[in-house]
């Protein structure tokens, strides 16, 4: 058993270095680096009844969160500073051992294609360090409207999807305009754009001094102001110049943009003329233009040099 409880000193000592590295780069990157708490999941996405699908063996890159212990292990599941070291190192000697019994499977909820721990942090911390692509868990499911598309851990897919099951809920803008074109790339749009509706909300009411709902705001404010901000934005060509945009990006863009000029000029700056400025403060210089060109030409990617 010494010698392999030798080799969970070893495997404690990398996880730590690693631990230690991804703490630096997340504070150069103004990344928390943590994990994804269940208890925010559920209330954002109100979860409600969980039903126990049994023992299965679960990916373990799929595991993206915890239940109460988020902050105690990195996005990676590898251990910080607020964990015993012994009892992380007596979990990797059963996992190391071969003649042992092994560990028990932890316990894991799941949400989407996504899975959050609810027992057994260290023992999926231990698993991850040991290049282990499975894990043994009972799982319970939680029946939600996540999108299938969100099947592996990219926190920023996820967090991004979380938001706008949130906004669609308050909204209900996939019913009242089931074709909207609201769609963001990055996590912050939609808390955003709820914001703004609420400011919205409140105008209208001082408006009409009469009392309206948020969905009958949110469908007025997307006639009124999304849509046409859009169709301005696509008449200038705004969207060609950053292709792996959205509109609604750069809806969001625009109205920060034209936030910012009012604060700076006062009243009277029409969005007309904010996207037009927006456009000429943005718009590719023709050397940059001509770089595009011959990649596309000889087949070389962007970051490739010509």
């Amino acid at each position: 058993m010494s010698m392999y409880r030798a080799i969970a000193d070893k495997e404690w000592d990398s996880a730590r270095r690693k631990a230690f590295w991804a703490r630096v780069f997340n504070t150069l990157r103004s990344d928390s680096g943590a994990l994804i708490s269940f208890e925010e999941v559920s209330k954002r996405l109100k979860l409600k009844h969980a039903i126990y699908r049994g023992v299965q063996s679960v990916p373990i890159q799929q595991i993206i969160g915890s239940v109460g212990r988020y902050q105690d292990f990195t996005r990676a599941f590898l251990p910080t500073g607020n964990i015993e070291r012994e009892r992380w190192k007596a979990v990797a000697a059963l996992y190391i051992n071969p003649i042992g019994r092994g560990a028990p499977p932890v316990e894991l909820f799941k949400v989407g294609k996504l899975y959050f721990v609810k027992d057994g942090n260290h023992r999926v911390s231990v698993a991850r360090q040991l290049k282990l692509k499975d894990v043994e868990a009972h799982v319970w499911e939680y029946t939600t409207p996540l999108s299938d598309s969100v099947t592996s851990a990219d926190i920023e897919a996820f967090l991004l999807e979380i938001e706008r099951l949130e906004f669609l809920q308050q909204t209900r803008l996939d019913v009242s305009r089931p074709n909207h074109s609201i769609l963001f790339t990055c996590p912050g749009g939609y808390t955003d754009l709820l914001c703004q509706l609420a400011h919205y909300q409140q105008a209208l009411i001082q408006i009409d001094e009469t009392s309206i709902s948020f969905e009958e705001t949110s469908a007025i404010w997307y006639d009124m102001i999304y849509e046409t901000v859009i169709q301005k934005i696509e008449a200038e060509g705004v969207l060609a110049f950053f292709p792996n945009r959205t509109p609604a990006d750069f809806f969001a863009w625009i109205m920060q943009h034209h936030r910012e000029l009012k604060s700076q000029y006062g009243g009277g700056i029409l969005l007309s003329q904010t996207v037009r400025q927006f456009k000429n403060e943005n718009r590719p210089s023709l050397v940059n233009r001509m770089r595009r060109l011959a990649r596309r030409l000889t087949g070389r990617s962007p970051d490739e040099p010509l």
